[in-house]
C-alpha cells in the first residue's frame, strides 16, 4: 500500500507558475524574478524530501522559464539550488552516505566531463548532463520511505497538466501563443482537408512531451492498482491521455497500446478483480473516443505512418535513416566505441539519434555506459535499502516495474 499525505507543494507550484503565465503574456521579465524568489524561498523553508517537488512540477515548463529564448533555463538555476540545499542538509544532519554510491557517482562524472574536454565537445553541456544526474543522486540519498512515490507522481503529472492547459488555453491567447511559437517550429500534420497543429504543452516538441505524458500514466497506473479506492489516478490518466493523442506521436500510440497490454498482463497476474475493471474501463474510453473521433483521427494517424510511403524510413519518419548515421559514426572509430565522443560535438549538434541505445554509446562509449550501469545500480541499491532497510531484489514481473518498462521501450524510437 502506498501512504497518503498531504501535498502543499502542488498548490505553491501552481501559483509560482502563475507568474511564468504573466511573463509569457506580458514579455515583462520582472515576473520571472518573482517566480525565481517564490519558488527558491518555498524550497529553502521546505523539508528535504519536498524540495524534489517543485523540479518535478517544472520539468516540462523548462523552455518557458527563460529571461531570453536563447539562454539558459531556470530550471538549472533551480536544480543548482537544490543541489547546494541538499549538500547543506547532508552536513547539517551528518547523514552517512554509501561508499560505492559517492564512487561510482564521482567515476561517472568525471569521465562524462573528460571525455567531453578530450573530444573538444560543449563542457556546458556535459555539465548539464550531470547536474541531473547530481539531482537524482541527491533525491536517492534522502528519499525514505514509499510515501514519496504517490506524491513525486502527482506532482509530476500535475505540473505535465497544468503545462498543457496552459498551451491549450495559449491559442485562444494571441499574446501567449505568439511567445511559445517564437520558441520553435511549429510541428504539424497536413491530410487531405486540413492542416493539424501536433500538441507539445509547453515542452516544444511533441514527442518529447509525450514521452512525458507516458512516464506519467505508467506511474499513475501504480498508484491505481495500490490505491484502488482512489479517483484521481484514472482522472489524470484520461486527462493526460487525451493531449497525448492529440501530440499525433506515433510513438505515443505505439507505447501507450504496449503499456495498456503490459498493464493488463500485469493486473491479471497480481488481481483479476482490478484487470477486468482496468479492461472495462478501457474499452469504454477506446469506443467513446472512436465514436466521436474516429474519422479525424483515424486520417491523421494514417498519414503519419503511411503517408510518407510504406518504406521503414518513411514509417519511422526519418529515423532508420539517424540510426544508420549514428551508428556509422560510432562503429567507426574506435576511440568513440570506446570512450564516447563527448556531448556537444559537431556531428550531435546537427543530428539527433532519436533514440537513447545509440545516443548514449554515443556519447559515452563501452566504458561510460558501464560506469553509468554501475551508478544506476548504486542508486537503486541505495533506494531500495533506504526505503525497505533491508537487501531486496527486483521483481520484473510486478506492477512496479511498467514505468521502467515504459521508459526503456519510448526511448528507443523518440
Amino acid at each position: 500500500m502506498i501512504e497518503k499525505r498531504k501535498n502543499y507543494s502542488i498548490l505553491l507550484c501552481v501559483v509560482s507558475s502563475i507568474f511564468v503565465v504573466f511573463k509569457m503574456y506580458t514579455g515583462n521579465p520582472l515576473f520571472l524574478w518573482f517566480f525565481i524568489l517564490f519558488v527558491m524561498t518555498a524550497m529553502l523553508l521546505a523539508k528535504q524530501q519536498h524540495r524534489l517537488d517543485y523540479l518535478l512540477f517544472f520539468i516540462s515548463w523548462v523552455y518557458v522559464i527563460k529571461f531570453e529564448l536563447t539562454g539558459h533555463s531556470l530550471f538549472v538555476v533551480l536544480s543548482f539550488f537544490y543541489i547546494v540545499l541538499s549538500i547543506g542538509t547532508l552536513f547539517l544532519h551528518k547523514k552517512r552516505i554509501s561508499t560505492q554510491l559517492v564512487l561510482t557517482y564521482v567515476l561517472f562524472v568525471f569521465f562524462a566531463v573528460g571525455a567531453t574536454l578530450f573530444s573538444s565537445g560543449n563542457v556546458i553541456e556535459a555539465f548539464g548532463f550531470v547536474l541531473n544526474y547530481s539531482v537524482i543522486f541527491f533525491a536517492v540519498l534522502f528519499i525514505d520511505s514509499n510515501v514519496y512515490y504517490r506524491r513525486y507522481t502527482y506532482v509530476y503529472a500535475a505540473g505535465l497538466l497544468c503545462a498543457a492547459i496552459v498551451r491549450w488555453v495559449s491559442f485562444s491567447v494571441p499574446a501567449i501563443n505568439h511567445f511559445i511559437e517564437s520558441m520553435t517550429i511549429v510541428n504539424t500534420v497536413k491530410t487531405t482537408s486540413t492542416i493539424n497543429t501536433r500538441f507539445t504543452g509547453l515542452d516544444l516538441d511533441p514527442n518529447y512531451f509525450s514521452l512525458q505524458i507516458l512516464i506519467a500514466i505508467a506511474c499513475l497506473v501504480v498508484l491505481y492498482y495500490y490505491n484502488k479506492l482512489e479517483v484521481t489516478p484514472i482522472v489524470l490518466i484520461l486527462i493526460l491521455s487525451i493531449f497525448g493523442v492529440f501530440t499525433y506521436s506515433k510513438m505515443f500510440i505505439i507505447t501507450l497500446i504496449t503499456l495498456i497490454l503490459l498493464t493488463f498482463i500485469m493486473f491479471i497476474k497480481n488481481n483479476v478483480k482490478i484487470a477486468i475493471k482496468f479492461a472495462s474501463f478501457i474499452v469504454v474510453m477506446v469506443s467513446v473516443s472512436l465514436f466521436f473521433f474516429y474519422e479525424r483521427l483515424f486520417e491523421i494517424y494514417w498519414v503519419r505512418f503511411f503517408g510518407a510511403g510504406t518504406s521503414t524510413d518513411a514509417i519511422t519518419t526519418g529515423r532508420v535513416s539517424s540510426w544508420n548515421m549514428f551508428a556509422t559514426e560510432i562503429l567507426q572509430s574506435t576511440k568513440i566505441v570506446v570512450f564516447g565522443a563527448g556531448f556537444g560535438t559537431s556531428f550531435s549538434t546537427a543530428k539527433m539519434a532519436h533514440t537513447m541505445y545509440l545516443s548514449t554509446p554515443y556519447y559515452l562509449g563501452v566504458v561510460g555506459v558501464a560506469l553509468a550501469l554501475l551508478y544506476i545500480f548504486s542508486l537503486t541499491k541505495v533506494l531500495r535499502q533506504n526505503i525497505s532497510n533491508r537487501k531486496t531484489n527486483f521483481q520484473y514481473l510486478t506492477i512496479n516495474a511498467i514505468p521502467l518498462y515504459i521508459m526503456l521501450i519510448a526511448n528507443t524510437v523518440l
